[in-house]
């Protein structure tokens, strides 16, 4: 179960509007009922609410803030980062507006500028300014339907170009191993590379074959993982082996992987590493989007079914199963099925 699954939400009554719905005043989240407890009595000494800008006064970048204030309240710092860059167009183009002037046309107009990834945060903020009735109607309604896929709309490699990014490490010179080692356990164990960034020696139960991932890199700071909460992965073989060969580390931090200088990898380092891998093999493809791809490849050759790839990636099995497709493993997967169904019980 997650944290945010545990959390303790707070709000408090404040009255009524001139149709009779209850309004409430948002307090927070907090970890222990009690620290919800005391913060409600908080707000209903000091009621907060009472000091709110009016509606008539909030302007498009204001009520912005409030919503991204909000956000944070409930999400990781990732998803803020996030949420903020998918608002900074509408600001540019909106935000000195009186947060109840825009209109659908103009709305719709400003949509055909923008990235469709742009469009779903803006249709939630309104959405939230219809609920707290700051707002009327959301004159963004309907148009963060068509929001893009990112990494998955691009053309997964082939095997030739998984193989010739391999040989592309040759490119960093004795780094080169390193990396190749880095880009197959990245494979193998189908981690994030924020979170390989911060895997350590002791996160490795060697005996057992397994991998405790609690951590990531995140923009310089040590964040939980992405999907919020610690798991745990299976180490293959293969894995293991690329884990013990790498070089003995006397430092207190323990990394199973650094850099050409024997530092914590970042994402810049990475990305400089990676744009060598790349102009070498002559191929422009995402880091992580390889690795996945490549992971679930391997994996499945080791003999690992559709639906361990997706225990271990956190992914769904649908998900798992549409990547086998890329390689026409999915054919095998029904074979084997058909197999197992007429195989001689003797």
């Amino acid at each position: 179960m997650s944290a945010r699954k545990r959390s303790w939400e707070a709000r408090v009554f404040i009255g009524r509007d001139e149709h009779g719905k209850q309004l409430f005043h948002w307090v927070g989240r907090f970890a222990t009922k009690r620290e919800r407890d005391a913060a409600v009595a908080r707000a209903r000494t000091e009621k907060p609410w009472e000091a709110e800008p009016t509606v008539a006064g909030f302007t498009a970048n204001q009520w912005a803030d409030r919503y991204l204030a909000r956000y944070e309240r409930e999400n990781k710092s990732s998803s803020l980062d996030t949420a903020r860059r998918s608002l900074s167009a509408f600001r540019a183009r909106f935000g000195a507006r009186a947060v109840d002037s825009i209109t659908p046309t103009e709305a719709e107009d400003w949509a055909q500028t923008v990235p469709a990834a742009a469009l779903p945060q803006v249709v939630a903020m309104f959405n939230y300014a219809k609920r707290m009735r700051v707002v009327e109607f959301n004159p963004f309604d309907g148009l963060g339907g068509g929001r893009g896929r990112g990494r998955a709309d691009t053309d997964p490699p082939t095997l030739a170009q998984l193989q010739a990014l391999r040989d592309g490490c040759d490119a960093l010179g004795e780094y080169a191993p390193r990396m190749c080692d880095l880009i197959d356990f990245a494979a193998l164990t189908l981690m994030r590379p924020g979170e390989l960034y911060e895997l350590r020696h002791t996160d490795v139960d060697v005996a057992a074959n397994r991998i405790r991932v609690a951590r990531r890199l995140y923009r310089g700071t040590v964040d939980v993982p992405k999907n919020g909460r610690p798991k745990t992965i299976a180490l293959v073989p293969p894995a293991r082996d690329i884990l013990l060969r790498q070089p003995t580390r006397t430092r207190e931090d323990g990394l199973v992987f650094v850099s050409k200088m024997g530092c914590r990898l970042t994402a810049p380092t990475v990305c400089q590493y990676w744009a060598l891998v790349k102009a070498r093999s002559g191929l422009d493809f995402d880091f992580y989007l390889a690795t996945k791809h490549y992971g679930v490849h391997l994996l499945y050759g080791l003999g690992m079914s559709p639906r361990g790839i997706a225990a271990q990636a956190g992914w769904s099995e649908r998900s798992v199963e549409s990547l086998l497709r890329v390689y026409g493993h999915a054919d095998l997967v029904a074979l084997e099925e058909v197999d197992a169904l007429y195989a001689d019980p003797q």
